[in-house]
Parts: structure tokens; sequence; C-alpha cells
């Protein structure tokens, strides 16, 4: 009582300072605490929405002056719907509510799916994957991340998520269907692209990137194929799975052997046109290039393959090389081989030169002053690089973009789509062709499997607070919460 009156907190020994600091005790009770907030204030808008319900038939009723048979009649109907509307909010969230309509993506720790809800006939990317192998490869952490931040935000510059639940085996998130495929189809289809259009592209990129920020959150493995092109042709992020505290400690080691590995080796000098036909004929040869080990590297800040201390701007520095990549047709530092590619990224400052063309027919790939200048202030040292969207917009580059209004914007491409479940821009996983695409991630699927299990067994515990939208977000007074209300964002 006597610190209740003095309002003074109790003492907490080291180890339970830190342990209550600790990142999965501070989610864990911000999930419990949203938990149930949330609770009540489903209940009381149910209560509330009842009420109304209640109120809306005895007007009627009486209105029509009923016998006391007909009322019996239409009351017995009205507590039927009301029974209806409960069980609803009784029920768990299960896959067979969703429609597998065609798979549209395929990871090496699960399977995404064009779905469609069956009682509300929502669409959705349906994301599949198995707890225990997430368990095995330390990734719980990771997706409990993209959750997180899937469900943090309503900006329309981010995928959003529509449902998060799980049953024994797997967990799924139910976000948004992106028809226009991922940004990495449309730049292979483009090759370089024009100056104007390049400009269009990365600025909504930035944007992207800005709105995860102000979340709080470093993506840190930017790459194009990061990016969805939506049905008007405007950019979304998604992949949250690296956007947390740290690295794994075995991959920042994993990157720092390959650096140490190519430390006596001197980059080798090519041609502009050289280096843009190796990279050419590295994607026709490997269509899934970017899964690879040596596909993200190619756009990672140094700090972060250093495993030095970063900062928001390691984003700024990847969303550089992908503009130097729409300018010029490769990543600045891609080589013909994995070691060369990782002795130009050990040796970045030698090896980043300005595109140059000099026959006649390429001149136009030739990047102007100001564009080459945007690029070298984001692919720079972390202490004079750009690093806010702020400074960016002061650029000359990005002189006439309307940053308020980018998506009121006609885009440069718009998908033609036939309807909201065409697949035409992604993978046919029916095609043994395309099927091909995707031997290195079924491999690392069965290495996967392979691997022994953990010491540690994990339980129910680690996915707490994983399920969302549970009644399904936007359902009104008629059974639910409103999805725009305060705590229609849980954690």
């Amino acid at each position: 009582m006597e610190t209740a009156r003095t309002g003074k907190q109790p003492a907490f020994q080291l180890w339970e300072r830190e342990l209550l600091d600790s990142p999965e005790v501070r989610r864990k009770s911000t999930v419990a605490q949203l938990y149930f907030l949330d609770y009540y204030f489903q209940l009381l808008g149910y209560i509330s929405g009842r009420k109304d319900r209640r109120a809306r038939f005895d007007g009627d009723t009486s209105a029509r002056h009923l016998t006391s048979s007909e009322y019996a009649k239409e009351f017995k109907s009205y507590c039927g719907r009301e029974r209806v509307l409960l069980r609803k909010r009784r029920t768990k969230l299960k896959v067979d509510q969703f429609h597998i309509i065609a798979q549209v993506g395929q990871g090496g720790y699960g399977e995404v799916y064009l779905a469609r809800k069956q009682d509300t006939g929502e669409v959705c990317a349906l994301k599949k994957m198995r707890k225990r192998t997430l368990h095995k490869m330390d990734e719980i952490r990771h997706v409990l991340v993209e959750r997180d931040i899937l469900t943090a935000t309503k900006t329309p510059w981010l995928v959003r998520l529509l449902y998060a639940f799980q049953d024994p085996t797997f967990v799924y998130l139910a976000m948004e269907y992106v028809p226009g495929g991922d940004f990495r189809t449309l730049l292979n289809n483009s090759g370089v692209l024009k100056e104007e259009h390049a400009r269009f592209y990365i600025s909504e990129m930035f944007v992207g990137v800005n709105e995860l920020h102000r979340l709080g959150y470093i993506h840190r493995d930017l790459k194009p194929e990061n990016f969805l092109v939506d049905g008007s042709g405007h950019v979304k992020l998604t992949d949250f799975g690296l956007a947390t505290g740290a690295l794994n400690p075995r991959r920042i080691e994993s990157l720092k052997v390959k650096l140490d590995q190519v430390k006596d080796t001197e980059p080798i000098h090519r041609s502009t046109l050289e280096r843009r036909s190796i990279y050419r004929s590295i994607r026709q040869e490997d269509a899934r290039y970017a899964d690879s080990i040596v596909g993200s590297p190619d756009y990672m800040a140094p700090e972060v393959l250093r495993g030095k201390p970063y900062s928001y701007s390691v984003d700024y520095w990847s969303l550089g090389c992908i503009l130097f990549e729409f300018l010029a047709g490769f990543p600045p530092f891609s080589g013909a081989s994995p070691q060369e590619t990782w002795t130009n990224l050990k040796n970045w400052t030698k090896v980043l030169r300005r595109p140059e063309y000099d026959k006649p027919e390429d001149l136009i790939f030739n990047l102007s002053d100001v564009a080459w200048d945007a690029v070298t202030r984001l692919i720079a040292h972390s202490t004079t690089r750009i690093s806010t969207l702020a400074d960016l917009a002061s650029h000359p580059f990005f002189a006439d973009i309307h940053w308020p209004n980018l998506r009121a914007t006609q885009a440069p491409f718009v998908p033609a789509l036939d309807s909201e479940i065409d697949t035409g821009y992604y993978d046919d996983f029916t095609s043994p062709e395309d099927m091909a695409k995707y031997a290195e991630v079924r491999e690392k699927q069965l290495t996967v499997d392979k691997v022994r299990e953990k010491d540690d067994t994990f339980g129910r515990g680690v996915w707490v607070g994983f399920t969302f939208g549970k009644n399904g977000p936007g359902v009104n007074a008629k059974g639910g919460y409103d999805n725009s209300g305060a705590m229609a964002t849980i954690f």
C-alpha cells in the first residue's frame, strides 16, 4: 500500500530488469495488453450493435401492428440471426475456410497461394509455413516480426495483412493479393529504364521504405523482388522477415567469412557493356538468382555485410543500388561469379564507376550528371549517405516528384489484368519450365528437412499473439468491429 500511495516503482534486481527489457518479454506484454483491450473492445461493440438491432426490430414490428403469433414467428427468426452472429464470433479461422485457386510463390520455408475466403469472397495471397521448419532454422522471430509489421500499418505502400492464424502444424498469413507480380519481372522485361521512369519507381520505393522506418523497422534486405506491382501500376513493399533488431549471428558470420575469403583478391575491371552482358546471362540462366546466397548481398550495405553497427541508412544504400540497376541494367557490384561479386563488395569504392557507353545506339543509356550524383549520394559511406526522405526530396534528381500525390500519378506501366484472380504476372507452378526455376529452392527445402531437430523444444507459447482478424477485418456492427477503429491493429 505504501508503494501505491507514494507512486514509487518497486526496485528490480539487474537480472529482472534485463528480463523485462528483453524483446521477447516486451512483445508478449504488448500482446497480452492489446489482446484484452481488443477482447473488451469487440465485446462492447457487439453489445452496442445487438442493442441497436433489437431496437430496430422492436420499432419495425411495432409499426406493423403484428398479431402475437406473427410477432412470435418473427422474434424466433430474429433470435436465430443473433445465434448465427454469436456462433461466428466463436469460430476459429481455419485453412479450409479458404478456397485455393493457384500457387503463386515458393520459398525455402513454405508456399504462397492465391486463395479466396469462402464466406466473404475476399481474394488474398495465403502464405503457408511449417512451424517445425521455422523452429529448426531459427526463423520464428522473423515470421513474428513480419506479422507485426503487417498489422501495424494501413498505408497503401506496404502489403496489407487480412488474417493471421495457425493450426498445430502450420502458420498462415493471408495478405492482400497484388496482381502485377514482383518488380523483378517488370525489370527483366524492360531491361534499362528511362530516367523519368526510374525516378518514378525509385521514388515510390523510397516512400514505401520510409513507411517501414516510421514503424521503427529497418528492412536490410531490399531488392527488386521485395516490391510488388499493384493493379494500377504502383509499388508496394513486402517481405519483412529480416526487418528486426539483429540479424541471425550465423548469417552475419557467413557474410563476414565470404568477405574475408576475398580480402587479398583484386577486383576485375570490366567495361559497362561487358558487365551488363554478364549480368543478363546470369539472369537468363538462373531466374531465381536473388534466392541464392549471391543474390541479396548485391544490394546490402557494407555495415550489414561486415556485422558492424548500422542505422536506417542501410536501406538507402540498397535503394541506391536498385536505382543504379534501373539506369544501367545491372547492379553496381555484380560479377561473373560469386567470388567476383564478393570481391566487388569488399572493394566497393574502387568498383563503383559511372556506366559509360560509346556506340551511338547506346548513348541514350548514359546517365545524366544529376542522376549519377543521386546514385553516389546513396551508395556512399554511412557518414555522408542520404538517410532521410526529406534530404532525398531536396536532391535535384527528384525536383519534379510530387511526393504527397505519388499514388495519384499515372504509372509508366499498368498491368493488363483479366480479373481480380489473374495470375499472369506470376510463375505458372503447373508448368515444368517455370518449376525448373525453383530447383534450388526445392533443394533448400530438402536440406532443411534433413536438419536435426534442435535440442530445445518449442511449445504453443512462441506463437502467442499470432492470430489476427479472427472475425475478419472490417466486420461492422452486425457482428464484430470496424477495422478503422483504434483496436483494429493487434500485435
